[in-house]
């Protein structure tokens, strides 16, 4: 089952997280209805964080750089099921995943809930180059560096995931 597209439809959930209604993906953000993702860090053997460079023609947060993967649910697919799709999508990996946490935050006007997973792996490839403008491991102090300097150059779901669970990683 390949991303959900504007028109896909994705669930709307509660403020605690339980499944309410659904809606399609493009109106969620615009409605201020609550919804679902799932991101992945992947690490290499060195420690280093694998990260996504957003395509230019991204409608949000165009040559931002990001988790390693990112997901909307699917309506009705569970976090880690999401986690694994795009994983499989976007890099052509298939890993094992180990579930981090969970956190929640404002994205316009909606409640955007993001559960974490962890990969380890070596090799990535982009498989979507339209969403993907580059993948490149970045070692955790330059994450720490840039994080601290440069916050424009990150997603804002990438930052505060890192902020709540990045030092899980060294």
């Amino acid at each position: 089952m390949p991303a959900p597209t504007r028109t896909s439809l994705i669930d709307v959930v509660s403020d605690d997280d339980r499944a309410v209604a659904t809606i399609e993906r493009g109106e969620a953000l615009k409605r201020g209805a609550n919804f679902r993702t799932a991101h992945i860090f992947i690490v290499n053997e060195r420690g280093d964080l694998l990260l996504q460079q957003l395509a230019e023609g991204r409608e949000r947060h165009a040559r931002r750089w990001g988790s390693s993967v990112a997901a909307y649910l699917h309506a009705g697919e569970t976090y880690e099921e999401a986690a694994i799709r795009r994983l499989r999508e976007e890099l052509g990996l298939s890993l094992a995943l180990h579930s981090v946490g969970k956190i929640h935050m404002r994205d316009v006007n909606s409640l955007k809930f993001v559960s974490l997973f962890l990969g380890y792996d070596g090799e990535a490839a982009i498989l979507e180059p339209d969403h993907i403008a580059g993948l490149a491991y970045w070692p955790i102090d330059k994450v720490d560096r840039a994080l601290g300097t440069e916050l424009g150059r990150f997603t804002p779901t990438f930052r505060r995931l890192y902020e709540a669970f990045g030092k899980r990683l060294s």
